[in-house]
């Protein structure tokens, strides 16, 4: 046969060797910094200034991150933490304390009342869908003739639709004559039917 000779090339497995950019060796290799590296030389070929100003960038850029990072650890205060005048909390702001904590406990409270009509709804939606389940099932056993023996005491086949149609064989007793092909218009049969019943 004409693949014998080639049988022995498909057992080895083929396996990428070293320098043919494997999966371990492009997750080894940082490719961000490559980039970065072909660029720099790119545009250094190109520009003699670009180096200097890439340079310049870079470490502005670490300035910005440093001050960056100790923007986030400073930890914001309030203005009049230290002031030793601070007016005591009158009346209204007392009434103002108990109006929000009576609109926080409705809040709860509503939120435990929106859970039990979801959890309602999700019980009724189960109970509905264990009952749908159950009726198809049991649809499903009363259809089937070989399971529900009991019910079915015959197994004779049922009557045809068109069984009780009065005119119920009636083409079978008539013989078609066969037909002719005549080349003549005159004397076809079409044309003699015509002739007979128009022309009598």
């Amino acid at each position: 046969m004409f693949f014998d000779v080639y049988i022995l090339t498909f057992l080895p497995l083929m396996c990428r060797k070293e320098g043919q950019q494997t999966q371990e060796e492009v997750q080894k290799r940082n490719l961000r910094d490559e980039l970065e590296e072909r660029e720099r030389k790119h545009f250094s070929s190109k520009d003699k200034s670009y180096v200097d100003e890439r340079d310049r960038r870079k470490s502005s850029g670490l300035l910005l991150e440093g001050s960056k990072r100790d923007e986030d650890k400073i930890v914001p205060r309030e203005i009049d933490a230290d002031d030793s005048d601070v007016e005591l909390k009158s009346d209204d702001e007392s009434d103002d304390d108990d109006d929000d904590d009576d609109t926080e406990a409705l809040m709860a409270e509503l939120e435990r009342i929106k859970k039990e009509r979801a959890e309602d709804r999700l019980r009724k939606e189960r109970q509905q869908a264990e009952e749908e389940a159950k009726m198809k099932e049991a649809e499903l056993m009363r259809g089937n003739p070989l399971i529900n023996m009991n019910n079915s005491g015959s197994f004779n086949v049922k009557r045809r639709w068109d069984d009780d149609v009065v005119f119920k064989n009636q083409a079978r007793g008539e013989t078609k004559t066969p037909k002719r092909f005549i080349n003549d218009t005159i004397r076809s049969d079409f044309h003699r039917k015509f002739l007979h019943r128009y022309m009598k």
